[in-house]
């Protein structure tokens, strides 16, 4: 076995190993955890915008999950199906099984509205997604069947025909082991978005709206709604993936308002609409033969602003039929269009800008959610420097590793080389001990009882709320995000993970993270009613909850549980869909649970708080002012005279005399000056001032 077979087989080992152990952590099965991994991961690619685990296998049929109410997803049904194995050999996934998987997925959906599938007990997995899905079948436009597996698929891509469910035709779509590898590692490539408009005839007039000595280019036109819809049928989501907010769903006013022009008055959609604002790799234009400059083709669209407007007219051209009279050949829509090459180095800042300063039609705090966001970067330079204390029954340290960008933990462990390194690198960073930043905002948003936005979806709606807000505390009080902040992140996580873990040994629910989220939720209502807080500490140094805080979590986790599958009358029956109702949420706060005193050792007063709090900064200040005596002292000392001769040179930066005779101190660094800590930091705010004006050494 060559090198390159032997980390191949290596990767593949671990990733069983983390599917194991990920599964023991959670109370739940291999291939539950092995579910969640992947859809997690096509949920963060924005394939898919839910993933709910409702396993069914009898003779004939088989069904691992769903994506949601289809009315919630422009009536598009994903559906999953899972072919798991332990097997320590990688295995390769063959035509004749897949498509008897395939066959099976398929008389699955085809029985959802059958009498035999109304007789499934509640206490089954899979009669909530039943109930979600029987109703709803005759009103779908498209059928996703998704197929999870840790094999390797081993067929041409021409030889697998995508069967009919009723009168539509199923699309195919396989994540095997290979894409598994590409999407946690961060580098899976897709093809290019390429809509080719001279080939269908229908370029569209443009106005150059760019200088010649632009950096960019960008172009104002105006699309019709039956193209809107034809491009978004044909390339979904992925012209949103660098939006930096996410669609809110057809729920709110203003969707309904866009649908109801469409429907009413089509001719003045253009009138009335905002338009949308996009970028692309490339955009061609051309001088037609009527002598028109129109845009002929563009590259990788990507629509980073009116990602609703686009939703709601795709929604319209799909049901026109069925729900209204929808005309969108009277539809059109402004589009602000500007082209950011690949190799331009400021691509990336010049998306965030324009996302963040183009006009929106719902009021919302837009944040820059790129991974290089300083907020990020502050969480992960935390993460790298504090130590976390010996876990329960260990006597070694170990760190929690935050993932500000997809892959960084796998990427962090391949560069160990030997089976000796990487087990060093487990002990130091565990698997169980990673963080990432979707993670994050779900954690933060529990303690702040944000708990609706969590209830609207998996993942992005909790990440979007959250840095509404975090944009506004990073740009006020940056400060806060410290090792006190950064110790209560840890605790949260611990906390949830503990209760996750416990809520599977015991098999309360079947809706472990939402019976989670509403528990946690009532739990800081009780704290802000009582106006006591939570001892985050005392986790954060034990790494773990103790059993009456398990025992007592659990207790009411079972009180819940029971209100979400007994709705009231008049609402939902379906348990699953009546837990995303905002009045569940309400009822729940209304019900006379009540907490006991198991949780005393963890309740602390204000005062408490705020004095552990004084304390921790007190430690953090210590921390900072050491890092700073060390970044002085340990600069290369011909950096002082590098600053001292630019500033004579240059007479741009004038200093005063003080600070002058500081610099010509620091050329005797460690030899004859040692610098205070307040002339550490008098010369790094030296050192920043002539970086500003074009200096170019480096500390």
């Amino acid at each position: 076995m060559n090198e390159e077979e032997h980390l191949e087989d290596n990767s593949y080992e671990q990733f069983l190993y983390e599917i194991s152990n990920t599964a023991i952590d959670c109370g739940q099965e291999p291939y539950e955890a092995f579910f969640y991994r992947v859809t997690n991961l096509l949920i963060e690619e924005g394939e898919i915008q839910d993933a709910i685990f409702a396993p069914f296998k009898r003779p004939g049929l088989q069904f691992a999950g769903y994506g949601g109410n289809p009315l919630d997803d422009n009536r598009k049904l994903t559906v999953f199906l899972t072919d798991f194995t332990q097997s320590e050999e990688l295995e390769g996934l063959y035509l004749k099984d897949l498509e008897a998987l395939l066959k099976r997925g398929t008389n699955f959906i085809s029985k959802i509205n059958s009498k035999e599938f109304l007789q499934i007990e509640e206490s089954n997995p899979v009669f909530s997604a039943i109930q979600t899905l029987s109703g709803k079948m005759d009103l779908l436009s498209q059928i996703r069947i998704i197929v999870l597996t840790n094999k390797v698929i081993k067929i041409r891509s021409d030889s697998l025909s995508a069967p009919k469910i009723g009168d539509i035709k199923a699309q195919i779509i396989i994540c095997d082991y290979e894409r598994i590898e590409l999407l946690e590692s961060g580098v899976e490539e897709k093809p290019e978005i390429i809509i080719d408009l001279e080939e269908h005839k229908k370029s569209l007039p443009v106005l150059v709206a760019h200088s010649f000595d632009s950096s960019y280019q960008s172009y104002l036109t105006v699309l019709p709604g039956d193209l809107i819809a034809e491009i978004f049928d044909n390339w979904g989501n992925r012209l949103l993936e660098k939006n930096v907010r996410v669609f809110l769903q057809a729920t709110s006013k203003i969707n309904r308002g866009i649908r109801d022009t469409i429907q009413d008055t089509p001719s003045m959609f253009f009138a009335y609409n905002n338009g949308i604002t996009a970028t692309a790799d490339k955009v061609e234009v051309k001088t037609l033969d009527t002598g028109v400059r129109a845009i002929t083709k563009i590259i990788n669209l990507q629509i980073v602003n009116g990602g609703q407007t686009v939703s709601s007219i795709y929604a319209a051209s799909k049901f026109a039929n069925k729900f209204s009279s929808a005309d969108l050949s009277k539809v059109f829509v402004q589009m602000k269009l500007s082209e950011v090459t690949k190799d331009w180095e400021d691509a990336d800042s010049f998306v965030s800008k324009v996302s963040r300063f183009a006009n929106t039609q719902n009021t919302v705090n837009v944040s820059d959610f790129s991974s290089n966001h300083s907020f990020h970067i502050q969480i992960e330079n935390l993460s790298k420097k504090i130590s976390a204390p010996p876990a329960p029954n260990s006597i070694r340290s170990s760190h929690w590793f935050y993932e500000r960008s997809r892959g960084q933990y796998k990427y962090a462990k391949s560069k160990n080389k030997t089976k000796a390194q990487r087990k060093n690198f487990d002990k130091e960073f565990p698997s169980k001990q990673k963080i990432d930043k979707v993670n994050l905002a779900l954690y933060q948003n529990l303690w702040d009882c944000k708990i609706e936005a969590i209830m609207r979806g998996k993942g992005n709606a909790s990440y979007v709320e959250f840095f509404n807000g975090i944009e506004e505390l990073w740009s006020k009080k940056s400060d806060q995000i410290n090792e006190k902040y950064f110790k209560e992140l840890v605790a949260k996580a611990i906390i949830y993970k503990d209760f996750y873990r416990e809520m599977g040994r015991e098999s309360i629910s079947d809706f472990k993270s939402t019976v989670v989220a509403f528990t946690i939720g009532l739990l800081t209502l009780k704290l802000k009613k009582a106006k006591l807080k939570f001892n985050f500490m005392k986790v954060w140094s034990e790494q773990s909850i103790n059993q009456n805080l398990v025992d007592e979590l659990l207790r009411v986790a079972k009180d819940i549980n029971f209100l979400i599958m007994n709705p009231p009358e008049g609402m939902n029956r379906d348990a699953r869909e009546y837990a995303r109702n905002k009045k569940c949420w309400e009822n729940i706060q209304l019900s006379a649970i009540q907490w006991s005193k198991k949780l005393d050792d963890y309740l602390i007063s204000a005062t408490d708080y705020n004095r552990l709090e004084k304390i921790e900064k007190e430690k953090t200040a210590k921390i900072e002012q050491y890092d700073l005596l060390n970044k002085i002292s340990n600069a290369p000392v011909k950096i002082w005279q590098e600053i001292e001769d630019w500033v004579g040179n240059q007479n741009v930066v004038k200093l005063e005399s003080s600070d002058s005779i500081l610099l010509r101190d620091a050329k005797g660094m460690n030899d004859i000056f040692a610098p205070t800590i307040g002339q550490s930091q008098r010369l790094l705010d030296i050192y920043k001032l002539v970086k500003d004006f074009g200096f170019e050494g480096e500390i």
